[in-house]
């Protein structure tokens, strides 16, 4: 108990205990998980390589690591294709944060969420990882571009400060123009929202077509107040479709405070992931080209991605 204690007053010295509980769960949760050491991006982008991160889960959720390149088949339109590169070493990420910063995250809400994602970019997160930040209240703001340096994303959670309403639609949209310009393979989307979307002038159907062949996972945090108005609740189904859409998962949670805990879960996944390439057996034509990644014999559920445009 003693160090519990310790931990969560070394994240925030002289705050309040129920702002710093998530940042010790994800602090506590992320020490056992994290690799040791940062390591170089293997699989570099190539005009004629198809890269995909994959998952595999057994059906209870457990996360599966110890496949090798022999375990997996990769169809593209139905046609198996020989792996080029592989890798199930934890390679480096591109990872935007898209941050609801609407009214309803005003006071205590919004101190707990940024000391969480704090923890989560300082602890989750590699010295070679990149990080994006973007928030979102009725408008969309990049806060900051794609950077290693720790201390900007630190001063542009700080700067944060919540009013309006919510377009989280509009937000996620707008964050997918960032990952063309992205320096590392493995890309990660995730958004943090609160209450249902109430500005948004991008429709969900218009976002599951942006994200169709996607290679970045998305992961959905949202915030459901039970005691809200009906029509500033989630729509738990679309948040969902969206995020399997996009390779990743969604996650409801009944208060901010259960951040922390869902993080934890997030940086789990993206320290389990396999890497790997492939040269398509067809000449490029310009048209979408489904892709299935899985594992032959064994009941898992693999997500990767389902297409290229090539």
């Amino acid at each position: 108990m003693a160090g519990k204690i310790g931990r969560m007053k070394s994240i925030a010295r002289g705050a309040l205990v129920v702002l710093t509980l998530p940042c010790a769960m994800l602090s506590a949760g992320l020490a056992a998980e994290r690799p040791a050491a940062p390591g170089r991006d293997p699989l570099q982008a190539s005009s004629t390589l198809v890269t995909t991160a994959v998952t595999v889960r057994e059906k209870n959720g457990r996360i599966v690591s110890n496949l090798t390149e022999r375990d997996f088949v990769v169809d593209e339109d139905g046609r198996p294709q020989k792996i080029a590169r592989f890798s199930s070493e934890r390679t480096p990420l591109s990872v935007a944060i898209v941050l609801d910063a609407s009214q309803s995250l005003r006071g205590d809400p919004i101190q707990v969420t940024r000391a969480v994602v704090k923890r989560f970019v300082d602890t989750a997160l590699r010295p070679d990882d990149e990080v994006a930040l973007v928030s979102f209240n009725h408008t969309v703001s990049v806060v900051e571009t794609w950077t290693t340096d720790r201390a900007k994303v630190r001063a542009g959670l700080d700067a944060l400060a919540p009013a309006g309403s919510t377009a989280p639609y509009d937000a996620v949209f707008k964050t997918m123009s960032l990952f063309s310009t992205r320096g590392l393979q493995r890309a990660a989307m995730v958004v943090i929202s609160d209450g249902g979307d109430s500005a948004s002038e991008v429709t969900p159907a218009r976002i599951k077509q942006l994200l169709a062949g996607t290679d970045v996972f998305l992961y959905w945090i949202a915030t459901d107040h039970p005691e809200a108005r009906p029509s500033s609740r989630i729509n738990s189904y679309t948040i969902a479709d969206l995020a399997a859409q996009a390779n990743g998962y969604s996650e409801v949670i009944k208060a901010t405070e259960d951040l922390g805990a869902a993080l934890i879960r997030v940086a789990d996944e993206l320290d389990h992931q396999y890497l790997m390439s492939y040269e398509p057996a067809t000449p490029a034509n310009g048209r979408f080209h489904s892709v299935r990644v899985s594992v032959p014999g064994r009941d898992y559920v693999v997500r990767a991605r389902r297409g290229i445009q090539r």
